[in-house]
């Protein structure tokens, strides 16, 4: 029976003291750059929300400011991203990234009238599925701000690419591991898309009764006494 050649103490302290010095150098540079990241991120999520709100508020250009702001913190964000795979494919990416598309989106769709892809915003699908399923949640707000003007017309439109968005993303049948979050944001939009529609169903409702009861008015004013 071959006997046994247990590695000596000593030697197994000194190969493992090499060992440990270089993840240490690893992992030292990589809390670094997460550290970076967590600025940068919260630079992206301050700069998305400040644009999406003066998006809500109809003030473009202080939108478009906040959006240069914007491109700038992710592009940094993403330099440090790069730099580390583990760091990258990490749910920090994922979450700032979308919060980027978020603000990228809503502009486009009701500034721009358009659609960009997850290439021309340089992110990765996820992400940019993530963001889309949460634009919808801005949409309502925007047919809110509109029906509480009475411009139902806007808030109507706002409602069907509000639908026409949900129903393409619902297409997607896929578990959660592949599209983290993308599925609970789905239904969340289905949600919000049946809450403003039946707004919308008693405001038009409402509207109606007192263009009759305007229009009984005009008539009983007019008929001779």
């Amino acid at each position: 029976m071959e006997g046994l050649n247990i590695l000596g103490a000593d030697e197994a302290s000194r190969a493992l003291r090499s060992i440990v010095a270089e993840i240490d150098a690893v992992l030292s540079k990589r809390e670094q750059l997460r550290d970076n990241m967590i600025r940068k991120s919260r630079e992206v999520i301050r700069y998305s929300g400040w644009a999406i709100n003066a998006l809500l508020r109809l003030n473009i250009e202080e939108a478009r400011l906040h959006l240069e702001k914007l491109e700038e913190a992710k592009r940094e964000f993403m330099t440090y991203a790069t730099q580390d795979s583990r760091l990258f494919h990490s749910g920090l990416v994922d979450s700032t990234l979308a919060e980027y598309v978020e603000a990228k989106l809503l502009y486009a769709l009701v500034v721009e009238g358009r659609l960009p892809d997850y290439r021309e915003l340089d992110v990765p699908e996820v992400p940019y599925l993530q963001g889309l399923g949460d634009v919808i949640g801005e949409l309502r707000r925007l047919a809110l701000d509109r029906l509480r003007i009475d411009d139902v017309d806007t808030a109507e439109r706002l409602l069907l690419l509000m639908e026409a968005l949900y129903n393409e993303l619902r297409s997607l049948e896929y578990p959660d591991a592949l599209m983290p979050g993308v599925r609970h944001k789905i239904d969340v939009a289905r949600r919000l898309i049946d809450d403003t529609k039946a707004l919308l169903i008693e405001v038009k409702g409402r509207r109606s009764i007192m263009e009759a009861v305007e229009e009984w008015r005009r008539g009983t004013r007019s008929k001779p006494s």
